[in-house]
């Protein structure tokens, strides 16, 4: 897996973990996370997370996390990576949502990535109960990265 980790919106030095989200977004991936395939994490601010919504989910709020899952190509090199998708964390909606569920920054915003993971796994989160289950994964993802293991 290679991992690409963006911060195109201020976020401070020390929340500026790439290794942290990378292991998180490997946790999270499961399967993919062993095969050649590269993944865009995008730090971005409220405009820009509202701009994504408008344009690809026509949504006009918004929101903490959004999560793209491209195909794989019908034709790939032997061994060329393939873009798997891209996930967009909205940094100052992790840093309010911090506050409101008694999280660090840090522990938000790797729920974010970890979530975009989860979904660019194949988890779904419209039902309450696969809510729920994707919560519970998500929760012991970061805490076996924070624990680093």
């Amino acid at each position: 897996m290679i991992a690409h980790i963006f911060y195109n919106t201020p976020v401070p030095k020390y929340l500026r973990r790439t290794g942290l989200y990378t292991r998180a977004l490997g946790k999270g991936l499961k399967k993919f996370a062993r095969q050649p395939i590269e993944v865009n994490v995008i730090f971005v601010g409220e405009q820009e997370i509202l701009r994504v919504n408008k344009q690809y989910l026509n949504h006009h709020y918004v929101t903490d996390v959004i999560s793209f899952h491209h195909m794989r190509p019908p034709v790939l090199p032997p061994g060329e990576p393939w873009a798997l998708g891209d996930i967009f964390v909205c940094y100052p909606v992790a840093r309010k949502n911090a506050k409101n569920f008694g999280h660090t920054i840090l522990q938000e915003m790797l729920m974010y990535v970890t979530h975009g993971a989860l979904h660019l796994s194949g988890m779904d989160d419209h039902a309450p109960q696969d809510r729920v289950e994707m919560d519970r994964q998500a929760e012991k993802i970061i805490k076996e990265v924070l624990m680093g293991h």
